[in-house]
């Protein structure tokens, strides 16, 4: 088996189990408001635990701890085969449908740089969409599927890092197929190209600053003696 192989094994293995949640449970009585994503996700985290209890591919999954935010995973699974067990971080992201052309935050990399210097690589995002009922929200489908996965290592390579330092990339852009290594390499380089574009706008900045500051001192003359004229 090549390590592409191995990679759509664990997808493929991973869709059975999210796909079969979605489907025993289509409605949930879950607002469909700002918050909802979030509250769909802790759902996703623990149903997950719960649907791998027995299962011959997948052992130890576990869910992010209630009120971590920072968590860098909504649940970590082992992947079990002929007995290796692959770490796998679990990334659940549900959108209302309307909102399938987004470029939502999808975490900082430090997180998968972490993640690879300890030793394990693969980090799975899993979309599911969902829209209002009257009695809450129900999950639906986007492109004929209840859900979309994908590794991080194969993420569209028209995603970037922001100032903030976190990765974004629109909800619809195809996943691209890449070895570990071109991952790694793209990454670094689209980091490096943030870096670069905050330094440009840093230098356009700090030129600007001191006509800025003669702008200040121009203004700030002008009203300190029409203060001084009133006040005499």
């Amino acid at each position: 088996m090549t390590i592409k192989q191995f990679e759509e094994l664990v997808l493929a293995k991973l869709k059975i189990v999210v796909d079969k949640i979605i489907i025993k449970n289509l409605e949930l009585p879950i607002s469909a408001k700002s918050r909802a994503g979030a509250e769909i996700s802790d759902w996703m985290e623990e149903k997950f635990v719960e649907y791998t209890v027995e299962n011959d591919f997948f052992d130890d999954s576990e869910a992010a701890p209630k009120g971590s935010t920072k968590n860098p995973w909504d649940a970590r699974t082992k992947f079990v085969l002929e007995g290796h067990k692959e770490e796998i971080w679990i990334d659940f992201k549900a959108f209302k449908i309307t909102s399938a052309d987004s470029n939502p935050d999808i975490g900082t990399p430090n997180k998968i740089i972490k993640l690879i210097n300890e030793g394990n690589f693969y980090h799975v995002f899993i979309h599911i969409f969902y829209e209002a009922t009257d009695n809450g929200l129900k999950f639906v489908e986007l492109n004929d599927s209840y859900s979309k996965l994908y590794f991080l290592k194969d993420i569209s390579s028209t995603f970037r890092r922001n100032p903030k330092n976190q990765l974004q990339v629109n909800i619809s852009a195809p996943s691209e197929y890449r070895t570990r290594e071109e991952f790694i390499k793209l990454l670094m380089d689209k980091i490096k190209q943030s870096h670069l574009r905050q330094i440009e706008i840093s230098n356009k900045a700090l030129k600007r600053q001191d006509e800025i500051t003669e702008e200040l001192l121009k203004a700030n003359k002008k009203s300190e003696d029409d203060l001084s004229k009133k006040i005499q």
